[in-house]
């Protein structure tokens, strides 16, 4: 019994000085680590020196002409013409009726009576698809139109400059017709938001202003109310009805605005992956660490019949609310691919062949509702033989979010392949809260440039709401407008006017404030560290919340090697500008920020706004100036703790909590004012959450020397082990 009892005793004695041994290599990993930082912080406070911050592709003006999109060609001529009160139509009987249905869409009031006409209406098959002549003279307008859009935008372009010249229009010849036959637009209601069917409207009859032609509504998991599962939506969801579809459908075709069914058919099926009816769809039952980080369940296998019948009972409930030929099934970023029940057939056939396997089947349900499909581009651009394979009435959409993504070199594969193909950019507002100006305009600019270049047929703008949906809608709406503009008119991405337009069009600012401001807002990245692709660090601070600045640098580098691991496949030519922007970063410019912050505001209380939602516009952007402020408080306190005294600790964390208290309260009556409340608690949790991580540390700090010591050195060994565990293992 005595021999046990030593034995024990020195087992006990063995793990002790393991365990002891152990925290020391914690602490010390911790405190070679925050050397490191410290290190790393001064060698690029060099940077900062001779950084010079400047907005180097905003374009500002196009002549004296405000108009978006630039016409293919015009030319002033003397004299103005004062917009009537009345329209006195010129046109013959045959186009008559016609013509009088396409002005319903617009507040002009017309009559047809036998005094002089002064808007001379006729049509001419001459002039290409889509186009349309206007002669502005003193006394009259003379409009010549290809067919009815060309009719519609001929009368867009009349309310355009109306509103922009104050009913005083400068006399213009203009021939005009759009580079890109489909000019569409792609909005985020999943992610948690939901707008109202108001909200929707309003969207609708921007970009039919912008000469929009083609718009979908991004679905995935149960933001379409689909009536054989509302027993897994109602009550817990606010979706997008089938009825509330057929309203939109037909304002749609009213303003020549084809709306496309959107549905997701492979990956981010996680809403219905995560009920017990579909766990078993699941391609990796268990979760993947995408990235080595983020524990996901999205993809549902494709060798599953059950997956196949999923998607085409949803597809029943879904195309009979919609009138478009066409239909998005998505089928974008599988990341669980071949790594779980597929991985036997994977092991074949290639990812690529248990890809194109799953398309097919897809492509036949889709054949069969009689609708054209469709489909990202992201797997068949990394396995571009699947191209031969595909049937030749599907649509490849190539998306890419960064201004140096290689749209040229796809367009070319995709031109030669022979397949119908659009490209797809994006608005750069989500992951952002006000946007990311320079990247947008580069990014919709090489989109667009190269698909007329290349013969796509189209652009599909993008509008995403990842990570909680947290801009508000006025951020996207310079994308949008440029958008419009380039898919429009390509040749007038070296300058057209984009501030003019906002100022007189979009936002109606008396004080021509609003067009300049939500541009520099959407610069901020410029003050931050770390050049995080499709994203902001601030955005990603307020994600991560109160924690150690060890741990972060760690995540930001595993993020950055795992970006150019996904560059590798994607877009290689991507991987030279990230590592130049990375080494040649600055430390985080808190000053900078917070003059700039500061700036901004005072700028927007200026602004004049005569929108019928100016007041919920400029709060709107005053809450996410407050969300940035609170982003940035939060990354300055967690980068400088360390050298901060208890009181200094808690009033920073205090400043913190009054913003976020701020945002927050704030934030609950803006979501509701565009959007319905479905998804609204989902939306901010990462939020509340760091209220109640500040809430624990300020009383952490009301605690005694010792008590705040141990939590401390808690932490410190809590996250060298979670450091070693991110950077050597996962």
């Amino acid at each position: 019994m005595k021999r046990i009892l030593k034995i024990t005793a020195n087992v006990l004695l063995v793990l002790a000085c393991l365990f002891v041994a152990l925290i020391i290599f914690l602490l010390a990993y911790y405190s070679m680590q925050s050397k490191q930082i410290a290190k790393q912080k001064q060698d690029l406070s060099q940077n900062m020196q001779t950084r010079v911050i400047q907005a180097d592709t905003i374009v500002t003006s196009a002549g004296v002409l405000n108009l978006l999109p630039v016409p293919q060609s015009f030319r002033f001529n003397l004299g103005t013409f004062r917009m009537p009160e009345e329209f006195i139509c010129s046109i013959s009987d045959s186009l008559k009726e016609n013509a009088v249905s396409l002005f319903e869409m617009f507040p002009f009031k017309i009559s047809f009576s036998g005094r002089k006409a002064n808007l001379v209406i006729s049509a001419d098959e001459a002039i290409p698809s889509q186009g349309y002549k206007l002669d502005i003279q003193p006394e009259k307008i003379l409009l010549s139109y290809a067919d009815n859009a060309g009719f519609h935008y001929a009368l867009t372009t009349i309310k355009v400059l109306n509103q922009n010249y104050n009913g005083i229009i400068p006399c213009i010849t203009i021939e005009d017709h759009p580079d890109l036959p489909v000019r569409g637009l792609m909005v985020d209601i999943s992610r948690n938001k939901v707008p109202t069917l108001n909200t929707l409207k309003q969207i609708i009859s921007l970009v039919a202003d912008l000469k929009y032609n083609h718009l979908e509504l991004y679905v995935e998991g149960f933001s379409f109310g689909y009536p054989s599962f509302s027993q897994l939506w109602k009550d817990k969801e606010t979706p997008v009805t089938c009825e509330e579809i057929k309203i939109l459908d037909s304002l749609s075709r009213k303003c020549f605005i084809d709306l496309v069914p959107n549905q997701n058919s492979l990956g981010h099926m996680m809403a219905w992956l995560s009920l017990p009816e579909y766990a078993g769809l699941a391609e990796c039952p268990d979760g993947y660490k995408f990235m080595g980080l983020i524990d996901m369940k999205a993809t549902m296998d494709p060798t599953n019949p059950g997956s196949l019948d999923l998607v085409k009972k949803m597809t029943d409930d879904m195309l009979p609310c919609f009138t478009s030929s066409k239909f998005n099934v998505n089928l974008d970023e599988p990341f669980e691919l071949g790594k779980g029940k597929s991985k036997k057939a994977a092991q074949k056939l290639g990812v690529e062949g248990v890809y194109l396997d799953y398309t097919l089947k897809i492509h036949d349900m889709v054949s069969s509702k009689n609708k054209e499909m469709l489909m990202w581009g992201d797997i068949v651009m990394r396995h571009p033989e699947i191209l031969k394979k595909l049937p030749k009435d599907v649509t490849i959409l190539d998306w890419g979010y960064e201004a140096g993504y290689p749209f040229e070199r796809n367009c070319k594969t995709l031109e030669k392949s022979g397949i119908s193909y659009m490209v797809c950019p994006g608005t750069s507002s989500w992951t952002s809260i006000t946007g990311r100006t320079n990247n947008m305009l580069g990014n919709i600019a090489s989109a667009t440039v190269n698909g007329v270049r290349y013969n796509a047929s189209g652009m599909l703008l993008t509008d995403w709401g990842d990570m909680g949906h947290w801009q508000y809608l006025p951020v996207s709406y310079a994308g949008y407008v440029t958008g419009g503009a380039l898919s429009w008119n390509s040749k007038s991405s070296k300058e057209f006017g984009l501030v003019p337009f906002l100022d007189h069009y979009v936002f109606k600012d008396d004080r021509q404030i609003m067009g300049n401001l939500v541009l520099d807002l959407g610069q901020y990245r410029q003050f931050e560290e770390v050049p995080v692709p499709n994203m902001t660090t601030t955005m990603l601070s307020l994600q991560f919340g109160l924690m150690d600045n060890v741990m972060i640098h760690a995540i930001y580098e595993k993020i950055s090697s795992s970006i150019i691991e996904l560059m590798k496949d994607l877009a290689p030519e991507l991987i030279t500008d990230y590592n130049d922007k990375y080494n040649s970063r600055h430390p985080f410019d808190f000053s900078g920020m917070y003059t700039f912050l500061d700036e901004k505001e005072a700028l927007l209380k200026a602004a004049d706004m005569k929108t019928p939602d100016s007041t919920l516009v400029l709060d709107e952007y005053l809450n996410a100036i407050r969300l940035l402020r609170t982003g940035t408080t939060l990354q300055h306190y967690i980068e400088n703790r360390n050298d901060l005294k208890p009181g200094e600790r808690k009033a920073e964390l205090s400043r913190i909590r009054i913003l976020l208290d701020e945002y927050l309260n704030e934030n609950n009556r803006l979501w509701l004012a565009r959007n319905k409340e479905g998804g609204y608690d989902t939306s901010i949790s990462v939020l509340k959450n760091l209220q109640n991580q500040i809430t624990k540390e300020i009383e952490t700090m009301d605690k005694s020397y010792i008590s705040r010591m141990l939590a401390r050195f808690r932490e410190k060994i809590i996250t060298s082990a979670a450091v070693i565990y991110i950077t050597k293992i996962a």
